[in-house]
């Protein structure tokens, strides 16, 4: 092996907790370790990751450690790029680890690379879990090692990428003739694929040598939660540094060395894209928490790296799937490309509905529309427009049309016929072997030329081969003996063999259940059953409300309800009369395989499926979504997954976000229906037994805060997790409104109770909390909601949806918002949707606690009555005051089986008194 090959540029940044392993996996290396050149940069660690590397450095003349200010990984690496010395560098992290052959194996296919064709190496990255030490290669861009060791060129094969740092290995002569450096300014990640972007851009020909055989061991997430590229979007350089000189500047870069763009920067570039929007459209993304300012100007920069992106790439790229939705924003919003003929997708067919749903995708002003099923013109049965937005900017609006389905339909748009197909258009990972260029020649390792055992023989000593490497690497992760390593591996080889048995068992067990299911027995028993359920351990929610009202009006249909039999409410449903079955149970899955439908006031996926998907498949069920409350806030991104057939909606307001026009959700009229919650009837009888101006209760409801939640779960006791939920300003402030000397006289002096219900997230705190004696602290399983509401004259909350009940039941509100709109700016998951708390809200909205209490004092001198404002308000926003919500939610359920003409109409359901909408 020759000396003077490989230079290593480690960043050090306090990591104590994991060098040792990275330097004991570099002690195992079968390349002699004292011939790398090791430059270890410490930057600015306040740990001992320093003094544990100059200890291990001791008597090692090839390591050198060197200390400077913090100025981030780039910093640190330039620094150390102006000392390496051997021919080959490459960029390691200092949490990682190396397979003990790692070195030895890029040093082959050195060797093996007879013309030196290779400007660039890769090896594999292997993730692993920090606790569980399990591994992956399930990396897309390791999808170009699926051939094993190969010289490919990049110009013939872009989709041949590489951006991860650690895993690359540069030739030095070209960084130094170049003068390549990390480019500092680019945070919070891209830092690295910007380097070799240039470098590649640099190179006569950008021949990428892929040594498969080579692993690097990555820590996918620090124990601790700390890493560079966790929470990239909750930074604000994401928004500016990143794109403008990550992106964009080595775009332009390579543009200047190359005279044009090579395809292969442009799915760089397009690479990191894709993974943006997908982040963009979780429910819980950081991007939620972008200001006004950070979008516009990534937006602007956008629009500019996307015009150094030619339509072939965008057409052709598939080396991570572009989805429909983000091919055509890059088509038709950035490139303002257009289709001679407007392809139109068609999508389900529901067969008891007679309907058919399309979808096509379209900018500017709605085309016009002509239709015509079986040669018959026709309006469509459900219509609307869905607005795709991106950093708060509409970039698509898609049209959705249900039609009645026939066996021949037609759609024109502004005149022309359209293309209508199944076929979304957009390319898809087609795993194509790299396009061979003969000046490239790889000679075969050695491993290839010893391999002459008989393959029976070959395959035993592959298992074994795998199985010694498989405890290698775990006692280089773990940095444990050899003994040890193996007396654990024998355990786990043990565990597994008895998981096996069980797992078979299991299977068989649930293949039993599947065939006793289509028994006649059974689907007599369950025949067309609705399944209802609340939360798996708690009931008293709008599942439960419904299921009483087909108990006592439509004992027809054939209801059951699931609960956990451990639950306390099991016992009071039991009482009353409730066909129970328990959650998890054989009997649970019986019921699923043969229910037309699951109903439930929540859409967790232990919910919308009950019973294991993966064991028992997702049965036929339609499911109906009853809600948890009136939804104000942007919760397009969580719904927009779930196959709702049906769901609840109570207020204008809440029924048009979700089903009008430009709307951010997918549920048109078709499946968005305006009801009223089914406990709106329970909670709109009680409210009229309970005149507001009798009751005495303030009721303080807060809700909850994410960044708040972080602080406290970490904590090793609920008293710590008090002590640190009140150091929080959401903690704090609460805890002075309940505290606070004006609300003690208010009791004494005007006979108020005052009810402590924070959200279910934080109750676990509350008896540890040092709250007032005239304050009573109570849990949301410990009490019907319902009854505290008729109870409470006020309630003071502050972003809470409870606060719809509230007002349906006749409360006053106040609203005490100390953060004001920082809850949609990353403090919390929520994005802000169409309720204006100021414009819409049911009460002041004040900003402290003695605006809160100076609102409360009015509303006991006015004697409780709800100012007229807010009354106009409450009245205007829910569509329905009687008591018909659950008969309403029954026929929209039933219209489920009927054709689309037959449907009952919601509205002309109403109560005794004749209100409606």
């Amino acid at each position: 092996m020759a000396k003077g090959q490989f230079s290593l540029v480690v960043a050090l940044y306090n990591v104590a907790e994991y060098v040792p392993t990275f330097l004991k996996s570099l002690e195992a290396q079968t390349y002699p370790v004292q011939d790398l050149d090791i430059v270890v940069i410490d930057d600015g660690s306040t740990d001992e990751s320093p003094a544990l590397v100059a200890q291990w450095a001791q008597g090692r003349a090839n390591v050198r450690l060197v200390r400077k200010t913090n100025g981030g990984p780039g910093s640190a690496r330039n620094a150390g790029l102006d000392l390496v010395t051997n021919a080959w560098v490459t960029f390691c992290d200092p949490d990682d680890a190396f397979h003990p052959r790692y070195f030895e194996r890029i040093a082959d296919f050195i060797t093996r690379d007879t013309q030196q064709s290779a400007q660039m190496l890769a090896g594999r990255l292997v993730q692993f879990n920090d606790v569980s030490l399990k591994t992956s290669q399930g990396h897309l861009l390791n999808r170009k090692f699926r051939l094993g060791d190969q010289l490919v060129d990049l110009d013939l094969n872009p989709e041949n990428i590489h951006m991860h740092g650690p895993t690359t290995f540069l030739r030095r002569e070209v960084i130094e003739a170049h003068n390549l450096r990390f480019d500092e300014r680019i945070r919070p990640k891209f830092e690295d694929a910007n380097l070799i972007g240039r470098y590649l851009a640099a190179v006569e020909r950008p021949v990428l040598g892929l040594v498969a055989s080579a692993s690097y061991y990555y820590r996918r997430q620090r124990s601790s939660g700390a890493s560079l590229v966790q929470g990239t979007w909750g930074d604000p350089r994401a928004y500016s540094d990143l794109p403008e000189h990550g992106w964009l500047g080595m775009l332009e870069a390579t543009r200047r060395s190359r005279g044009r763009v090579p395809h292969w920067a442009q799915y760089m570039v397009l690479y990191d894209l894709v993974w943006f929007y997908i982040d963009d459209k979780r429910m819980h993304s950081d991007t939620g928490s972008a200001t006004p300012d950070q979008q516009a100007n990534m937006h602007r920069l956008l629009e500019k790296i996307v015009a150094l992106i030619d339509q072939e790439v965008i057409d052709t790229f598939s080396v991570v799937s572009q989805g429909w939705l983000f091919h055509n924003i890059l088509r038709s919003y950035y490139k303002g490309l257009r289709d001679a003929e407007l392809p139109v997708l068609e999508g389900i067919t529901e067969p008891e509905q007679r309907v058919t749903t399309y979808h096509y995708l379209f900018q500017g002003p709605v085309p016009v529309e002509e239709f015509a099923v079986d040669g018959v013109p026709l309006a469509p049965v459900s219509a609307k427009v869905m607005e795709h937005r991106v950093l708060g900017r509409v970039l698509i609006r898609e049209r959705i049309l249900v039609l009645p389905a026939g066996e021949e339909t037609r759609i024109r748009l502004d005149g022309k016929p359209a293309l209508i197909t199944t076929d979304r258009g957009v390319p898809l990972q087609a795993g194509r072997t790299p396009e061979p260029a003969p000046y490239l020649q790889l000679e075969a390792s050695r491993a290839a030329r010893r391999r002459t055992l008989p393959v029976r023989a070959g395959r035993v000593t592959g298992r074994l081969s795998k199985a010694r490497a498989g405890l290698t690497v775990r006692r280089v992760l773990t940095g444990q003996s050899r003994s040890r390593t193996a007396a654990e591996a024998a355990t786990r080889v043990l565990r597994r063999r008895i998981n096996s048995v069980k797992a078979r068992r299991s299977t068989a067990a649930d293949q039993a259940l599947i065939r006793a299911a289509q028994t006649e027995e059974i689907r007599s028993r369950y025949k067309d059953a609705w399944l209802l359920m609340d939360r798996i351990d708690r009931a008293d929610d709008n599942a439960e409300h419904l299921y009483r009202y087909l108990m006592k009006h439509r004992p027809e249909i054939n209801a059951f309800f699931v609960i956990s039999k451990e639950c306390p409410d099991w016992a009071r449903l039991e009482a009353e009369g409730f066909r129970l079955v328990p959650y998890g149970s054989d009997e649970s899955v019986l019921l699923f395989l043969n229910s037309a439908y699951k109903l439930s006031s929540h859409a967790n996926w232990n919910v919308e499926y009950p019973v294991s998907r993966k064991r028992f498949g997702d049965g036929t069920a339609k499911f109906v979504y009853l809600q948890h409350g009136v939804i104000k806030d942007d919760m397009s991104r969580w719904i927009n997954g779930k196959n709702v057939a049906v769901m609840v909606t109570s207020t204008r307001g809440e029924h048009e976000s979700i089903a009008g026009d430009n709307s951010v959700y997918r549920l048109s009229n078709q499946q968005a229906k305006l009801t009223g919650l089914p406990r709106f009837d329970a909670l709109h009888s009680a409210s009229l037994r309970n005149p507001v101006a009798e009751r005495c209760n303030v009721l303080i409801a807060p809700t909850w805060r994410q960044y708040v939640k972080k602080v406290i779960e970490v904590c090793p006791s609920p008293a710590e997790a008090a002590e640190a939920f009140e150091s929080t300003e959401f903690g704090s402030t609460w805890m002075a409104l309940l505290r606070s000397p004006e609300l003690k006289e208010l009791c004494l002096s005007q006979g108020l109770n005052v009810l402590f219900m924070p959200h279910p997230e934080f109750e676990f705190v509350v008896p540890y909390l040092d709250l007032p004696d005239y304050v009573q602290a109570v849990r949301y399983r410990d009490v019907s909601v319902q009854d505290e509401l008729v109870r409470a004259h006020t309630m003071i909350t502050d972003h809470s949806s409870i606060a719809f009940d509230a007002a349906y039941a006749g409360s006053n509100l106040i609203y005490m918002q100390f953060d004001g709109d920082e809850i949609f700016r990353g403090k919390h998951v929520y994005r802000k949707g169409y309720f204006d708390y100021a414009q819409q809200g049911f009460g002041p909205v004040t900003e402290d606690v003695s605006g809160a209490l100076q609102e409360l004092e009015r509303v006991i001198a006015r004697g409780m009555v709800r100012e007229q404002r807010y009354e106009d308000r409450v009245r205007n926003t829910f569509p329905f005051w009687d008591s018909q919500s659950c008969a309403r939610i029954t026929a929209a359920v039933e219209n489920l089986g009927r054709p689309w003409n037959e449907q009952v109409s919601l509205e002309e359901l109403q109560g005794a008194d004749g209100q409606t909408t």
